[in-house]
């Protein structure tokens, strides 16, 4: 009796042991990874904080990479002096584009001042919603809306650019994808024409804008329409996304790796997380990977990111880019998005204190909260009021016209498994886009003109299509995955050794 004891107790450790070893290689790799992305934000964060240089320039996506940096209060006093210093030299000059004028707005806000009362009293909140740029493109539009969201700023709804006017101009400007009578997807292109397919870049800016448009503003008379362009904008990016899980500078869908690189990928990692979806969701998971975790592994060099795979260097504008995503990401987790300023501290005494505090749920990215009141922030303005020019010059237009792309060159797009055709117009030769500079020295790309993360001249690289390492980055909300799986291994022992107690010893 007490030989057959002994057996069934080893028996009974031996079939524990292979139960907890099969357990143990059940659990998912990327519970291991939940801390990639902070780590990566602070690696990067001293990537630009080690050259004091960075913050008395002004080039490139640099105001946006200072307003990121504030956004994670991780500028010191002599930064902010420094580099409020810069963007005020820089807004004296005779040529400052759009563009310029909107990012300059989103960095002084990050640094804890006022735009609207900047050096000299001067007011470029106003500058931007008192008239749209000259030959603005949907980029431009775009920035001018997320510049004007950064704070509850007075903005009387008949102004010429008011926030509700521009978001119905971006509604305008959507490009339809069409599968012959049925729509597959719907974004933004850098040219205005209406004959040249979206593309990742634009679409991710024009996302960013109008999540930043419902969630502050959502005006009556455009609400409908944005809400829609919304859905049209992530149905592209689910449809743009490529089997690596990155994203292609490229217009248009295709099945093509060519040109898929790290700039592009960030843009679609901050539109969505801008309108409250998860980009390391199911959905945009391929082939176990998605796009936060294809830069962290498929890019980073030490403490910067390369633009294409085949790089072998760190390029400036592409790590500028990758780390604004990041930080999107890591705010979309605490219900926060990049460009909200509402809450952030004076910075005069050293860091920017931001809080992340008005967030907003974290859904398909459809109805998201709006300020309360339904209608541009504008002082003593009904809402009636407030929509009454723009329903009589946009409603119509917002609701009807849309651009759709058919004809002349074939894109291949793979959906459950089959793979259709879709038309899309060639992008004419002269549009070409700019090749980012290996530094920044060498680069003068904005964003306004046409996304700088375009290469059309750019050679294929042969190692792009490499399958990347299989790792998916999970969220963080206070409690690691890594702890729901050794609560859950803990649970599940504790009952197989209670039956295993009662089946073979009877106690």
């Amino acid at each position: 009796m007490e030989r057959r004891a002994v057996m069934v107790g080893k028996s009974a450790r031996r079939l524990f042991l292979g139960i907890v070893f099969l357990l143990t290689f059940a659990i998912p790799i990327h519970s291991f990874a939940a801390g990639s992305v902070t780590e990566s934000i602070e690696n990067t964060a001293g990537y630009f904080q080690k050259n004091p240089a960075f913050f008395k320039k002004s080039e490139l996506d640099s105001d946006l990479v200072v307003a990121a940096l504030a956004k994670k209060g991780l500028l010191e006093k002599k930064e902010i002096s420094d580099y409020t210093n810069t963007i005020s030299h820089k807004l004296q000059s005779s040529n400052v584009s759009r563009g310029d004028l909107d990012k300059a707005i989103i960095a002084i806000k990050a640094m804890g001042k006022d735009p609207s009362q900047f050096i000299n009293g001067r007011n470029l909140v106003k500058e931007v919603y008192a008239s749209p740029a000259d030959r603005a493109t949907a980029t431009v539009y775009a920035f001018d809306l997320i510049a004007l969201s950064t704070d509850d700023y007075a903005i009387p709804s008949n102004a010429e650019n008011a926030p509700a006017k521009i978001a119905a101009k971006l509604v305008d400007l959507e490009v339809k994808i069409t599968d012959g009578a049925t729509t597959i997807g719907g974004g933004w292109s850098w040219d205005t024409s209406g004959k040249t397919p979206p593309d990742t870049d634009s679409t991710g800016m024009v996302l960013t804008a109008l999540g930043m448009y419902q969630k502050y503003y959502n005006d009556p008379s455009v609400k409908k329409a944005v809400k829609k362009a919304i859905r049209d904008g992530k149905r592209f990016l689910m449809k743009a996304q490529k089997s690596n899980g990155g994203y292609d500078y490229n217009p248009g869908i295709s099945t093509s790796l060519d040109g898929v690189n790290s700039s592009s990928t960030a843009q679609a990692i901050i539109g969505l997380s801008s309108i409250g979806v998860d980009p390391t969701s199911n959905k945009f998971t391929k082939n176990h990977v998605n796009p936060v975790s294809f830069l962290l592994n498929n890019y980073k060099i030490d403490n910067g990111f390369k633009w294409l795979p085949g790089d072998e260097e760190i390029n400036d504008f592409a790590t500028e880019q990758v780390f604004e995503a990041l930080v999107a990401y890591d705010l979309f987790l605490k219900g926060d998005t990049l460009y909200n300023f509402r809450n952030i501290s004076r910075s005069d005494a050293g860091s920017t204190g931001a809080t992340d505090s008005d967030a907003g749920d974290k859904d398909s990215g459809s109805d998201t909260s709006s300020n309360g009141n339904g209608a541009d922030s504008s002082s003593g303005q009904s809402p009636a009021a407030a929509a009454t020019k723009v329903v009589e010059k946009h409603t119509k237009e917002v609701v009807t016209k849309t651009n759709t792309i058919t004809n002349t060159k074939d894109h291949t797009i793979t959906h459950n498994n089959t793979t259709t055709k879709t038309n899309t117009v060639e992008k004419p030769a002269a549009a070409k886009k700019q090749t980012p500079a290996k530094t920044k020295t060498a680069s003068n790309a904005k964003k306004e003109d046409k996304p700088a993360t375009a290469a059309a001249q750019a050679s294929p690289v042969e190692d792009v299509q490499q399958e990347p390492k299989k790792v998916v980055i999970t969220k963080t909300t206070g409690v690691s995955p890594v702890h729901g799986w050794v609560g859950s291994l803990s649970a599940g022992a504790g009952v197989i050794l209670l039956i295993i107690r009662k089946k073979f010893l009877g106690v």
